[in-house]
């Protein structure tokens, strides 16, 4: 694999675009700012090889990575994120989706494991994104303090008596909407 820089990594907030603006005014920043941090960090990524997309409906994921047998195609940022957590938290994403890209690039690895966890460290982002929209329901266990979020109804939050905690076997139940 091939090494990533230690150059000091761009500022976000001179690339960044401010509410409102356009979809198409949003990808530009983001695109830009991915040349940016391929520059400064070497990675084997060619942005303009990619197809940037907004995504209006995305509530539980702040980015994707499209691909095909190994090969990224596109990138997909969550308008929602942006509305929420403004450019810095999109910056974020741009690198956290970077370094997908870049795993996919050198040795097929679309995943979040070990590399992608050293990568995230130095390009100072996150593997999991915070939280940007509230979820449709609270699935809690009632003997430990597990609490999962679900957005959709699923089998386990319609019939939450069907199932049992993954860290404690416990009984579980489903609430409504707030986490309090």
């Amino acid at each position: 694999m091939a090494t990533v820089s230690d150059k000091s990594l761009p500022d976000p907030a001179a690339y960044s675009v401010s509410r409102p603006c356009t979809h198409e005014e949003f990808l530009a920043a983001a695109k830009v700012y991915a040349r940016a941090v391929v520059r400064a960090t070497a990675l084997s990524v060619t942005v303009s090889d990619l197809s940037w997309t907004v995504s209006t409906r995305a509530k539980r994921r702040a980015g994707a990575v499209r691909h095909r047998n190994g090969e990224p195609e596109s990138v997909s940022l969550a308008w929602r994120q942006f509305e929420h957590g403004g450019w810095s938290a999109t910056a974020s994403t741009v690198r956290h989706e970077l370094i997908h890209v870049h795993l996919l690039n050198e040795n097929n690895d679309p995943g979040h494991g070990p590399a992608f966890r050293q990568l995230a460290e130095t390009l100072e982002t996150t593997v999991h994104c915070q939280r940007f929209t509230d979820p449709e329901w609270w699935v809690h266990c009632e003997d430990c303090e597990t609490r999962l979020a679900r957005y959709r109804r699923s089998k386990l939050v319609a019939n939450p008596a069907a199932y049992q905690c993954g860290n404690c076997g416990g009984d579980l139940r489903v609430d409504p909407g707030d986490p309090s």
